[in-house]
């Protein structure tokens, strides 16, 4: 009998041990009934820091680089410059930038076939702590080089963790920028039956034309483009007396010239440079990039390949970019559509009004200073920057039966992939947010038990202006 109780005891203890140690992840796995899904924030373009040799006495910090690796390259040009500016000497500048750029930067080409070399990585976490709600979210980062519908797989492991961590079967998607890119590779390759609503904020979903025109080769600096640009970006990063002190200055520097002299010189530069450095420097870290090949929209990307791969490009490469422009990017409208039709709320925020950044030939687009308005709405008509859509201009897609012209007659957003979902934010620097946009969000999420439209509520209608002054949005008048 004795014996008996030994045995039963021990066997009590074994399982007393084993329980403790699986009591947190019982814990974990707990059904959990707030009502509130968990919100992962799918980050932009450098959400995560990248390593050379991490965890060694090597150990170096290769994106984003260190101020000090800044200002040891801005070193290294000084005495190239004042060799430029006296005697014209652009073959030595030309070197000492490409040098410079390749110091800073080299270590950040992927091998040949678009993956990673292995000294470079990230220290990326799954995250710990079971909190979540409307004012907390968990933030997705990752290598912005790698193949996006490699970082699917990891995205969907995150989705899975966040899913056990909180004991919700669903969760929210808010993507910002590139993230969206990895929010519709995480579409293509793993569905939606994990997501219960999703934001595309200022995402270059169709790509983004400085990426297409750079990948192309096609390199301009308009005296316009580089005035509207110093312009709208003080106008709508900086409010109140400040903004106004720069706008003055940007006004007095345009009636003395001075772009119009910054533009003949860089000009100068270009024309004589640009080749050197796109050999010598942006094709070497570039060149298999993945993650800015996801950048390069339709128009662009076959004579980009030619431009960039040369005429025997590395086949392994070419399937990965394939795989994503012509199976996950082509087919963008058939993705956010087919979220719609499953019941999933989405909501697509696309800034406008704001001129693009003047270093290529398509300075005229309409854009949030960095992905083209186009693109981020998935397929809205746009005037130019600055211009409007002909007087006479008629409504493209009329079966819906509403009116999609915006209020300044620049932007058709019938023909978007989701016209009743989209809605635009003038004067919005890309992802350069405040409180109004939190409130737009807010709105959102607290009613995505059903899909929401651009008619679901009088404060946010299709289009909106963004006031920086009050830190609001409120409906575009005009």
């Amino acid at each position: 009998m004795k014996k008996i109780t030994r045995i039963s005891v021990s066997i009590l203890l074994v399982l007393a041990v084993v329980f403790s140690l699986a009591a947190p992840t019982f814990a974990a796995a707990k059904k959990c009934d707030c009502g509130e899904e968990p919100i992962i924030y799918v980050a932009a373009l450098g959400s995560a820091t990248l390593y050379k040799d991490a965890d060694t006495d090597n150990e170096q910090v290769v994106f984003r680089p260190e101020t000090e690796a800044y200002l040891k390259m801005v070193g290294s040009l000084l005495i190239p410059i004042v060799k430029l500016v006296s005697d014209g000497d652009y073959d030595s500048f030309g070197d000492s930038l490409c040098n410079s750029v390749m110091s800073v930067f080299g270590s950040l080409a992927n091998a040949p076939d678009g993956s990673s070399t292995p000294d470079i990585t990230t220290k990326e976490e799954l995250p710990t702590d079971p909190t979540h709600g409307l004012e907390h979210s968990y933030y997705f980062g990752y290598d912005f080089r790698a193949d996006p519908l490699t970082v699917a797989d990891d995205l969907n492991a995150y989705v899975e963790h966040v899913k056990e961590l909180t004991g919700h079967d669903k969760v929210r998607f808010k993507a910002s920028s590139m993230g969206g890119v990895m929010a519709m590779a995480y579409f293509s390759k793993y569905g939606h039956d994990d997501i219960k609503s999703v934001i595309f904020q200022n995402c270059p979903i169709k790509g983004t034309a400085v990426a297409g025109a750079l990948y192309c080769g096609q390199v301009e600096i308009n005296p316009v483009a580089l005035y509207r640009y110093a312009s709208t970006a003080i106008t709508t990063m900086v409010p109140g007396v400040g903004g106004d002190i720069l706008k003055v200055l940007v006004e007095a520097l345009n009636f003395f010239g001075v772009f119009g002299a910054l533009t003949d010189f860089a000009g100068g530069l270009v024309d004589k440079l640009v080749d050197k450095v796109f050999e010598d420097a942006l094709i070497p870290v570039f060149q298999a990039n993945c993650g800015i090949w996801s950048f390069v929209p339709d128009e662009y990307y076959e004579d980009a390949k030619k431009f960039m791969l040369g005429d025997k490009p590395n086949a392994d490469l070419v399937k990965r970019i394939d795989a994503y422009h012509y199976g996950v990017q082509q087919k963008a409208d058939e993705i956010l559509n087919g979220l719609i039709a499953d019941g999933i709320p989405v909501m697509i925020v696309s800034a406008t009004n704001v001129q693009r950044t003047p270093l290529v030939t398509a300075w005229k687009n309409d854009s949030d200073g960095t992905v083209d308005t186009k693109y981020s709405s998935v397929g809205a008509t746009v005037a130019d920057h600055a211009e409007t859509l002909p007087a006479d201009y008629k409504q493209k897609e009329t079966a819906c039966g509403h009116n999609h012209i915006s209020p300044d007659m620049r932007i058709d957003a019938s023909t978007c992939a989701l016209p009743e979902q989209t809605w635009f934010v003038k004067d919005m620097m890309h992802c350069t947010t405040h409180d109004g946009h939190q409130a737009l969000y807010r709105w959102f999420q607290e009613n995505d038990d059903s899909i929401q439209t651009i008619y679901s509520n009088p404060d946010f209608p299709q289009f909106l202006q963004n006031d920086i002054e009050n830190n609001v949005l409120v409906p575009e008048t005009k």
